[in-house]
């Protein structure tokens, strides 16, 4: 094989493995972006693995858990009870954005299947992991009310008060000695 051959010979090579890099690598483009996940609706919660972003407890309760898709980058963010989703809200940047573009999802608990929170109907009073006492209903309190009623007990945490949106409420013994 002449010098001038083989030359040629390895320009075909080196062409035909940069078209089939090149190839790849645009299948690799393609599959990392249409692997990104929805941009909406509740993710995936590693059960028993993955904390609370206001917490940092672990969650496992799945009929208390909630989650949140923040509005600019779309990222969800997992917590194990509402009150912790709620003051998460109101002390992070998703306060600033426009709410309207956060998604919130809470477990439905007749079905134990995700429904958007500003929707839902809460009941008070409940065994949470935080012990806020909200959990999703057929009917109850709306998200606005508990929304108030957690900053309420947040209030009076913060003073001394009692720890659970019910103690805070029926000023039970009993709900009160949970602290």
């Amino acid at each position: 094989m002449s010098e001038r051959l083989r030359v040629r010979c390895g320009r075909v090579e080196i062409e035909k493995m940069m078209t089939a890099a090149i190839a790849l690598a645009i299948l690799v483009g393609v599959g990392l972006g249409c692997g990104q996940g929805a941009q909406t609706g509740p993710g995936e919660i590693h059960w028993d693995r993955q904390a609370c972003e206001h917490c940092q407890m672990v969650i496992s309760q799945r009929r208390h858990a909630v989650q949140v898709r923040s509005a600019g980058e779309r990222k969800t963010h997992a917590f194990d009870d509402l009150g912790c989703a709620l003051l998460w809200l109101d002390a992070g940047e998703e306060a600033a954005a426009n709410e309207a573009d956060v998604e919130i999802w809470v477990r439905d608990a007749s079905r134990a299947d995700w429904v958007e929170a500003r929707e839902a109907n809460f009941e008070d009073g409940q065994s949470t992991p935080m012990g806020y006492g909200f959990s999703s209903a057929r009917e109850g309190l709306s998200f606005e009310a508990v929304r108030a009623r957690v900053r309420e007990t947040e209030r009076a945490r913060r003073s001394g008060g009692p720890r659970s949106g019910s103690a805070a409420t029926d000023g039970s013994a009993e709900a009160a000695s949970v602290e």
